[in-house]
């Protein structure tokens, strides 16, 4: 910003010697004058420094002597050309300075970045650090239950794939897939609670309680309802053409080629002629079951059994979405901060990290008791008590964090 304001300095303090050597130039033309351009120049700079003797030339002879006569519509002209030349050129000077300004900054960043890079890099190890005391109790915990999830998965899977028939038809595979999803998703949220990224984690706890609530509805209604969500693949792909074509010239891309199309309006085609009208909708694969011609998710919630998160999803949805609550309200500020928050915090771990608990317990649950063997008894039983002790743990955690922060405050006045 200083090479900025530099150059503009030194460029509006030329403007009025240039400008008057102009006027100057122009008066002795009138008077029969024609002035070379360092007799202007000299007699612009002689008025400038506030000299009041006579001006003298020591250039060619000049024909006659000249006096120069300055009046108060001279002085208008001058400013005016001021103003003019700020308005033309200025545009395009600031602009310019701007881009050498960034370049001349740039460089010098990048060859200072290895050592910046290396100080964030220590200050991020000690921030995990000192989280992790506070934290590592219900994280480390939660790790723990998704790694149980994880290995109960793909016992499940291999048991289901070493099926010599397939009488559990599209059920059964369909949601080991939605626990394989939620298990990754369960992942991504942990990495965001160990880096104290609570509102991110909380966001992605938006698409953990998604998957359980469609796994649980399949699961309630059975082949039938699974078929149709397998099916309503035909609509997705419509809907995500439909978008492509609306905006793919505007990306500088290609169209979808005319034989992909036809085949995705040909399987769109067929799907609704099977299904239904109804089926054309977001959640039109549970149409039928739920008897709604244009289910919500809302919907879905409710046919799940899991109407009490509702509060909670909204509040993730908030951390999605660029509403007026997500600038405002961030899981990772205590109540009584007044600060903003733009990157890690240590605070608000805990809504996260129950609901990831809750969620990712019910569908494992869910999925790996429906068929159940006498290990399956047992690894569910244990999900569900260590299920059940990770949000007391989160609350503790929470708890010893916030009699902290009033312990290091003053005390009001």
């Amino acid at each position: 910003m200083n090479v900025l304001q530099q150059a503009l300095e030194e460029a509006t303090a030329k403007l009025p010697a240039l400008i008057l050597q102009n006027l100057i130039s122009k008066k002795l033309q009138e008077q029969g004058v024609k002035p070379p351009k360092r007799l202007s120049q000299g007699i612009a700079e002689h008025f400038l420094a506030g000299n009041r003797e006579p001006f003298r030339y020591n250039g060619r002879k000049l024909p006659k002597d000249v006096t120069l006569t300055f009046t108060e519509t001279d002085a208008d002209e001058v400013t005016r050309a001021i103003d003019r030349f700020c308005e033309t050129h200025f545009s395009t000077m600031i602009p310019a300075a701007a881009r050498r300004t960034a370049r001349s900054v740039l460089k010098d960043l990048k060859c200072r970045w290895p050592n910046e890079h290396t100080l964030q890099e220590a200050d991020l190890s000690g921030f995990r650090e000192r989280l992790s005391e506070r934290w590592g109790k219900p994280v480390g915990q939660l790790r723990m239950l998704l790694t149980m999830s994880r290995e109960w998965c793909q016992d499940a899977y291999e048991r289901e794939s070493n099926r010599k028939s397939n009488k559990s038809g599209k059920l059964r595979g369909l949601l080991i897939r939605l626990l394989v999803r939620a298990c990754q998703v369960a992942d991504e949220i942990i990495c965001l609670l160990e880096n104290g990224l609570a509102d991110g984690a909380m966001a992605r706890w938006r698409t953990l309680h998604e998957v359980g609530v469609v796994a649980a509805v399949i699961s309630e209604h059975g082949e039938s309802i699974a078929e149709r969500y397998l099916a309503h693949q035909a609509v997705e792909s419509k809907r995500a053409m439909d978008k492509y074509l609306a905006c793919y010239k505007q990306l500088g891309y290609g169209p979808l080629p005319a034989r992909e199309q036809r085949k995705i309006l040909a399987n769109y085609d067929s799907a609704v002629v099977q299904y239904g009208n109804p089926f054309k909708s977001e959640y039109g694969w549970a149409a039928s079951h739920l008897k709604k011609d244009r289910p919500t998710f809302a919907d879905l919630e409710s046919a799940a059994g899991r109407a009490e998160l509702r509060s909670h999803y909204q509040m993730a949805n908030d951390n999605v979405h660029a509403g007026i609550k997500s600038m405002f309200i961030r899981l990772g500020l205590l109540e009584n901060c007044t600060g903003l928050l733009s990157g890690r915090s240590n605070a608000g771990l805990t809504e996260p990290g129950q609901n990831t608990a809750l969620t990712l317990t019910r569908i494992s649950v869910l999925v790996c008791m429906s068929e159940p063997n006498f290990d399956d008894l047992v690894v569910g039983q244990m999900m569900l008590t260590l299920g059940s002790e990770i949000p007391r743990s989160f609350h503790e955690a929470d708890k010893c964090l916030r009699r902290d922060d009033r312990e290091r405050r003053p005390t009001a006045v």
